[in-house]
This record gives C-alpha cells, structure tokens and sequence, in this order.
C-alpha cells in the first residue's frame, strides 16, 4: 500500500493500524445543529481508556467562539502512514464548518486532554487564499 511520500513506517491498511496502540482519547464534534439550543458547537474530548476512572465521559469541552459553524469531519495534520515517524506529529486537528466556512485548527499535542484552538481561518481568509470565489449556491435550511 502507498504511504504519504514515504514518510514513515506506518500503517499500510486499516487492519494494520488496528494492530497499533489502542486510543486513550478521542475528539468528537459535537453541533447544535437544528436544535433549538443558540450556542457555540464545541469540541468533546473523551476518555476511552478502558484503566481510567474516567472512562467513556466528556473529560473536556472546547466551545469554538462562534455560532452557527456546523463542525464537520475532522481530520489531522500528519497522515496516519506517519506513525510512528519522529519527524512528524500529530498535534492537530483540522476542524471544518459546513455553515461558516471556517475552519478551527485545535492544538492537541500540548494538553491532550484538554486541547485549545491554535488558529482560526475564516471564509475570506481560505477564498482569498484559495483564489476562489465560495458563493452560496444552494440553501442549507
């Protein structure tokens, strides 16, 4: 299988990846889409480490500083082929918003648990950026 320009030993599949080191914590975005709730999405860290006393609950939420984003899959900022590389880390997660076209990067690497945004970049930011023009052609209600 093809590694991200051969950066590391890595994972070569999903099966292989499953062979790694299990997850402790996991980040999940959580959104008050449709709701009647007017506050920011946030990001809910979990523990998922089966020795912990806090096992399966929301050890940290991470409030984004708007309203109306609508988190969406999030990502990371080094592929999973680079496990285990010294070179690369994977200490953030990329954020997107469906709504506002944001998109949060969250440090993850210096407080695991309780990770903070490191950046913010909004729409004209990326469409400036991108040289693109993002006009809404459909509505999303």
């Amino acid at each position: 299988m093809a590694k991200c320009s051969g950066c590391g030993p890595g994972y070569r599949s999903p099966l292989d990846a499953m062979e790694g080191p299990r997850e402790e914590i996991v980040y999940l975005p959580c959104i008050y889409r449709s709701t009647d709730t007017q506050k920011p999405d946030y990001l809910a860290t979990v523990d998922v480490n089966p020795k912990s006393s806090t096992y399966c609950q929301v050890i940290h939420r991470l409030p984004m500083p708007n309203l109306n984003d609508e988190l969406h899959h999030s990502g990371w900022n080094a592929c999973s082929s680079c496990f285990n590389d010294p070179s690369k880390s994977r200490n953030r997660l990329v954020l997107p918003s469906l709504i506002s076209s944001r998109i949060y990067v969250i440090d993850v690497g210096t407080n695991p648990r309780a990770p903070k945004i490191h950046k913010v970049c909004s729409r004209t930011h990326v469409t400036c950026r991108c040289n693109c023009n993002m006009q809404r052609r459909w509505s999303w209600n």
